[in-house]
């Protein structure tokens, strides 16, 4: 499969030729007090020196810039999430015919994957000495609420590699919204070149509206910039506050757990046409199988964003592979532009025949009561323990994976047959078997006591029903 459907993704990030700069209508005082907001960011990598655009939005010196400029967005280029480097060099823009010099050394603090922002923080001069409080940088205003459709906008960067800022003009022609109603895209016929990304679409008041990020080719290109109201809340109330952001993991890459399923509904910030890319990072415990409702193309993502495995709704994870390797799945965008509810869930594999820890061991066989195969946990808990409403609270999320862990006794998966085996001392327990794909429903629970020679209850039919 090798992965043919990122084809499908139509989508060039800033990929269209020189534009002619027309902005005759931006006053030549807004203008000069804008530019010097607009910053251009260079990093080499080892497929070549890469360049972008950012906007200062803090006098301190953070700058935002799109995640493709400082980071890797897809597997095609290394493994997703990760940054390019640890330093990027940084020119601020003086004057409309300045030709700027990296003056600056900044690093990424914040990351947003889903939404395509970095964060940078300017940490010192090139030449390796410190800010001082004669560094002051010019930040741009960020525009309260969405713009309105025809709206007048210009975008501010550094095309194709170019040291002098260039400015394009248009308006605003349309909105792209998200699965969950917000305004994903502001489309726009102001031409984004090669080396926009990450800049600033302003408004008349030089007030930032945007961030160009994508263009999209349907009858004919169309540029994307993402909203300046998306800008993560909890970055802009940081900021506000005077923190002194340090590096932060990448923004959503959703963990998974074992125990419960993870349910995937914010879609749709993705510029992709057919669909989007979704990321999940695996838990420690290996071997696994991770499964995917609906059936979609997926694959397990290793170092430098090599491919490791390929599957259709189901893919092995297995020992060897890296710790930092994640799930990559393709969600399709449906014939009425909405996405599919998505399910991830991670099933380690087991043994039943190999019984970890001492004690006695208690054996077992789940059917669910449809004779399905959604696959189970069986738990040993002590007495006192609520199992049932613990793992509600579970798959709920009231209570973490890890709190679930240390409030119970063992746990194990089931395997391909249902068959089950823990170890405990001899005891009174609760023995309870969860069915993360079934959530709070999927939890029961009964009362046992393990002599000193084992257990064997033999096949439990639950009462819960695959989905």
């Amino acid at each position: 499969m090798a992965f043919r459907w990122l084809l499908a993704l139509s989508l060039a990030l800033i990929a269209l030729g020189p534009a002619a700069a027309r902005a005759q209508e931006l006053t030549r005082a807004v203008r000069e007090r804008c530019i010097t907001s607009v910053a251009r960011i260079e990093v080499d990598t080892p497929r070549g020196t890469l360049s972008g655009t950012g906007t200062v939005i803090d006098a301190r010196g953070y700058v935002l810039t799109n995640f493709h400029v400082a980071g890797h967005a897809d597997q095609r280029t290394g493994l997703p999430g990760t940054h390019h480097a640890r330093r990027y060099r940084v020119a601020i823009t003086r004057t409309e015919r300045d030709e700027v010099e990296d003056r600056y050394v900044a690093e990424v603090v914040r990351g947003s994957l889903p939404l395509d922002l970095a964060l940078l923080r300017i940490v010192e001069h090139a030449d390796g000495t410190p800010l001082t409080s004669a560094d002051t940088f010019a930040p741009m205003t960020i525009r309260d609420g969405s713009p309105e459709l025809g709206t007048q906008v210009w975008a501010l960067g550094f095309p194709a590699g170019v040291r002098t800022v260039n400015i394009t003009a248009g308006q605003v022609a349309g909105f792209e919204r998200n699965a969950d109603g917000e305004t994903a895209w502001l489309r726009t016929d102001t031409e984004f070149n090669p080396g926009n990304s990450g800049g600033a679409l302003i408004d008349r008041e030089c007030r930032l509206v945007g961030v160009p990020t994508a263009v999209s080719d349907n009858v004919e290109p169309i540029e994307l910039a993402r909203p300046a109201t998306r800008i993560p809340a909890h970055w802009l109330v940081a900021l506000r506050a005077g923190t002194v952001l340090a590096s932060e993991p990448t923004e959503g890459i959703l963990p998974l757990s074992t125990l419960t399923e993870l349910v995937d509904v914010h879609l749709g910030d993705s510029a992709g046409r057919g669909g989007e890319l979704r990321f999940y990072a695996l838990p420690r415990e290996r071997p696994g199988v991770v499964s995917i409702t609906p059936r979609l193309d997926m694959g397990i993502v290793g170092a430098g964003g090599r491919i490791l495995r390929e599957g259709e709704g189901q893919a092995l994870v297995t020992a060897s592979d890296p710790a930092s390797s994640l799930v990559i799945v393709f969600v399709p965008r449906g014939q009425s532009g909405a996405f599919p509810r998505v399910r991830v869930r991670y099933t380690p594999m087991t043994s039943p025949a190999s019984v970890a820890g001492s004690g006695s061991a208690v054996r077992g066989r789940v059917a669910l009561a449809d004779g399905g195969s959604c696959r189970t946990f069986a738990v040993l808990a002590a007495r006192d323990v609520d199992l049932a409403r613990l793992s509600s609270d579970l798959s709920r999320g009231v209570v973490s994976e890890a709190e679930f862990r240390r409030r119970t006794h063992t746990i194990a998966a089931t395997d391909d047959e249902g068959a089950f085996a823990l170890s405990a001392p001899s005891g009174p327990y609760v023995l309870g078997f969860l069915t993360p794909s079934l959530g709070a429903q999927g939890v029961e629970a009964r009362e046992v006591e393990v002599p000193a020679g084992g257990l064997d209850v033999g096949t439990i039919t639950l009462s819960s029903a695959c989905p």
